[in-house]
């Protein structure tokens, strides 16, 4: 039997994400994940999954969206239990698509010497949530706002060399692709965005990210994207060229997506972006090669990209971005 079936393999990825990717950040989830490395039955249900339906990300946020509550690990573990069939099955009819608009506050920077109006473009869209850069004011730092006061405000906390805008960018299109496309207006679509949200440091949901996430939502049931079912690899061509009809400047940019396909996936949009005749970010983990290496980068960094070169670093969920010129000073 192939070595990724196995629990112990299980195990072994959810050790480490609770110690790369929730140590800090969420310690409950963090306990939650060593709570299954610890329980062989439980990876071995886990082991039986496709490799992508094994995910601490899409496990968790499947028993929330059944019932289970952010609880203490010893008390989850039990009603997870109880629940497998229902949660199984969640899991295997739904993809985690964190839908995180204070990204877009780490992606605008790469966009800030771009001039004119833009088509825009998300591959991996989830509901679209990441394609209204121009909905929302941002706050940088301490006096370092970009858009109007009576927006909704995202915040970010940004190196002194992290390049600005004046004013966010004029959007005249804004479309992208998922394999799984969610509907904002549908209250489906907000429970399980609710459920992928993490539990804070204290270990309660963060009503600051759930307070984003619906008025991301209501700005896009206002306003809807050209969201469709679509693969990277296959479709990206062809909304790119719409997009085009729209704008002369095209914008594709993603975050969070490439890690969820396979390594020739990967390099295969990779040298499509590169053909294309658009302006590419991307702000992806930093183990992902996808370009030029980047060896500065710490192992639960994601790393901002343009056109395939490094140009920040950048927490996952949005929270800051450092630019590369002071990680080298």
């Amino acid at each position: 039997m192939d070595d990724v079936t196995q629990p112990g393999s299980v195990a072994a990825s959810y050790r480490r994400w609770a110690e790369v990717e929730a140590e800090g950040r969420s310690p409950l989830y963090a306990e939650w994940a060593r709570g299954v490395a610890d329980d062989e039955p439980l990876c071995a249900a886990l082991a039986q999954l496709e490799p992508i339906k094994r995910q601490p990300n899409l496990l968790f946020a499947a028993a929330r969206f059944e019932g289970v509550p952010l609880v203490p690990w010893s008390d989850a573990r039990d009603l997870l239990a109880r629940g497998w069939e229902r949660i199984r099955s969640t899991m295997l009819a739904r993809m985690t698509q964190t839908n995180e608009a204070r990204r877009m506050a780490t992606l605008l920077p790469a966009i800030a010497h771009l001039e004119g109006p833009i088509a825009l473009v998300e591959v991996g869209a989830s509901a679209g949530l990441c394609l209204y850069p121009d909905r929302w004011r941002y706050r940088f730092g301490a006096g370092r706002y970009v858009g109007d006061a009576g927006l909704p405000l995202l915040e970010t906390d940004a190196s002194p060399s992290t390049p600005l805008p004046t004013r966010p960018p004029v959007v005249a299109w804004r479309g992208g692709i998922d394999l799984q496309p969610l509907d904002p207006a549908d209250p489906a679509t907000r429970a399980w965005l609710e459920a992928l949200v993490w539990p804070d440091a204290s270990g309660g949901l963060d009503g600051a990210r759930v307070d984003r996430l619906r008025t991301a939502l209501a700005i896009a049931r206002r306003e809807p994207a050209h969201v469709r079912l679509g693969d990277l690899t296959v479709d990206a061509r062809a909304i790119v060229e719409e997009a085009a009809r729209h704008a002369p400047t095209v914008v594709v940019w993603h975050s969070a997506v490439l890690a969820y396909v396979s390594a020739l996936e990967r390099a295969t949009f990779a040298d499509l972006m590169g053909e294309l005749p658009v302006t590419w970010v991307a702000n992806e983990g930093a183990s992902l090669e996808i370009g030029p290496p980047a060896p500065w980068a710490d192992a639960g960094d994601f790393v901002l990209r343009r056109d395939a070169e490094p140009i920040a670093v950048t927490d996952p969920h949005g929270a800051s971005i450092t630019w590369l010129a002071d990680l080298a000073t």
